[in-house]
């Protein structure tokens, strides 16, 4: 099992967007304790899957930047931060008016 971001698109023709995030073990050993750690609201509720509003979009993404902020003074988190980067990369890519629904999990 793994945790992804799941972006289906008003466009019929256009495809969803998968965006893995980590293994279901990575997330729950690495990323939920790390976010409760920063009182982040959203991360640990990915671990077993969420829907999230189109609105709510912007403050996931605010809550990994903070994750990958916190993490950043770890040289050991290396590969960690080149998948929170890939994550960013490819949520910065999206127009939020054309995301007809969101779910990470």
């Amino acid at each position: 099992m793994s945790v992804a971001i799941l972006i289906e698109f008003k466009a019929p023709d256009q495809e969803e967007l998968y965006i893995p995030v980590a293994a279901q073990g990575v997330y729950s050993t690495e990323w939920v304790p790390m976010a409760r750690k920063l009182g982040l609201k959203w991360l640990p509720l990915f671990r077993t899957g969420s829907s999230v509003d189109v609105e709510d979009l912007p403050i996931v993404v605010d809550e990994i930047r903070q994750l990958r902020a916190a993490l950043s003074v770890d040289p050991r988190k290396a590969a960690f931060l080149e998948r929170i980067d890939f994550i960013l990369e490819a949520l910065d890519e999206v127009k939020p008016e054309e995301i007809a629904s969101v779910f990470i999990g």
